[in-house]
């Protein structure tokens, strides 16, 4: 990819600019060498901060990954594609309305594109040399755990990317296995690397993340309080239990249920059953000291200027920016549940118009939620499927002020139900309605797909293309 060749110390500086938080409140290095860099624990350590900090941008977790581009594409808001009180189109109509094509869109979307791989170059750079002198490191399992976060970083962002610019399996008649993909860019080079198959991608990610697991496997017991010590605050850092994770999701985009299941199953144990980790659903409402839920919470991506890059999409007064989803999108997504009774009430405002909501799940916020043990239920209902499948959804059901439900005959659509309404805010549900091939999609369920390939595939950015290795 071209942007391979960015150098490493673009990350790195942009932690001046980043919105990442204190374990990353470090001083931007200068330009180095990187044999200067990497002969000394920080520096993988800055490299990592560095990776960490092109996530927290506004073109990728902190924004357009999350509430923003993804929640639009998935037709949460009505508000983008209404004429704004001020006369000027909406910032998302042309997200909202799939034109891909248009300047401002070709312009967000190779944003996105640079920013992943900006952040796997860096990867791959300290990857080169991670394993060149061991004794730079002031043990053997912090080695192995950095190196763990650097190949599961890899994996979760190309995973990322293969959804974003790739056929889903189910996409083409089932085929969408052997359609041409993305890069998997596993070596830092000026070379551009060639496409591969979507099943091609799915595999090295799969790679990547096992490995990541071995290496990681017992050795976070302990998680340190000193912001400048290699193991500080790895629930904000992609640990054991958030790869775990991540090859569940994995798994289950690529079909393999079992895997999937036996993935969550590490983490939440049987439904209802005895839990093997500390993590746990939640018992009472969603609060202002607890939003999140916060014992449910696997791997968040702290972003300290979160309220600085969110507030106006979702305030009365930027009427060319605002967010808002339409009352009757509301009803439909809390439907029998209640939305003013269940436990994710506060995570919806209703405007002064009273015809509109707003999220206010991320208000007075400093990070966004990448894993969560929500999501992990969800999977194991739909993995397993029938009477334990059912189980499964009921025990996050009860946990969000839910009844029970009593037959399995709906279940998929149930755990549709719960998709939408737990990943409101987190980019989640178009990845959703593209795995699954869905035709209609919105919070209202009004807005046909036509043509699956031209919505849910993002065009790779054209300079791309004529760079070369770019088929299409």
């Amino acid at each position: 990819m071209k942007t391979i060749g960015k150098n490493i110390w673009i990350a790195l500086l942009l932690m001046s600019l980043s919105a990442c938080n204190n374990w990353l409140d470090v001083s931007p290095k200068t330009e180095l060498k990187a044999e200067d860099m990497f002969a000394t624990e920080a520096g993988f350590r800055d490299a990592l901060i560095g990776v960490y900090s092109l996530m927290c941008r506004d073109v990728a977790y902190g924004r357009d990954m999350t509430y923003g581009y993804m929640d639009v594409l998935a037709q949460y808001y009505s508000s983008p594609l209404k004429t704004t009180t001020s006369g000027y189109p909406h910032n998302f109509k042309n997200a909202a309305e799939y034109k891909y094509t248009e300047e401002n869109e070709e312009e967000r979307i190779l944003s996105i594109w640079e920013n992943y791989y900006a952040a796997i170059a860096n990867i791959n750079h300290a990857l080169d040399f991670i394993d060149r002198d061991l004794s730079v490191f002031s043990s053997p399992v912090v080695h192995d755990v950095y190196k763990g976060e650097f190949l599961a970083l890899r994996g979760l962002l190309h995973f990322d990317v293969l959804r974003l610019f790739a056929s889903s399996p189910v996409m083409n008649h089932h085929t969408g296995m052997d359609a041409v993909a993305i890069p998997y860019v596993e070596i830092y080079t000026h070379v551009a690397q060639p496409q591969l198959t979507v099943k091609e991608v799915l595999d090295k990610v799969v790679k990547d993340l096992s490995a990541a697991k071995v290496l990681m496997q017992g050795k976070e017991e302990f998680d340190e309080e000193d912001a400048s010590l290699p193991m500080y605050n790895r629930g904000q850092r992609m640990n054991y239990y958030a790869v775990t994770s991540a090859l569940a999701r994995v798994y289950l985009y690529s079909g393999d249920s079992g895997k999937a299941l036996a993935e969550v199953k590490e983490v939440i144990g049987e439904p209802e059953g005895e839990k093997p980790t500390e993590y746990r659903l939640a018992s009472t409402a969603a609060t202002a000291t607890d939003p999140m839920f916060s014992t449910e919470l696997i791997f968040t991506l702290d972003v300290q200027k979160l309220k600085d890059m969110s507030e106006g999409y979702f305030m009365e007064s930027s009427s060319s920016s605002i967010l808002g989803m339409s009352n009757n999108g509301k009803k439909n997504i809390y439907n029998s549940s209640g939305l003013d009774s269940e436990f994710r009430g506060s995570w919806l405002s209703n405007l002064t118009d009273g015809a509109s909501w707003t999220l206010a799940k991320f208000k007075d916020m400093k990070y966004v939620p990448l894993f969560k043990i929500s999501e992990l239920y969800l999977i194991a209902a739909e993995c397993a499927g029938g009477e334990t499948g059912m189980a499964y959804l009921n025990e996050l059901r009860i946990h969000r002020g839910l009844n029970r439900l009593i037959s399995s005959e709906e279940l998929d659509n149930h755990i549709y139900q719960e998709y939408r309404r737990e990943f409101i805010g987190e980019g989640q549900l178009f990845f959703f309605y593209k795995r699954k091939g869905f035709e209609v999609i919105g919070a209202e369920d009004n807005i046909a797909i036509p043509d699956a390939e031209k919505v849910y595939n993002l065009p790779i950015p054209l300079s791309e293309k004529e760079f070369g290795n770019i088929k299409q």
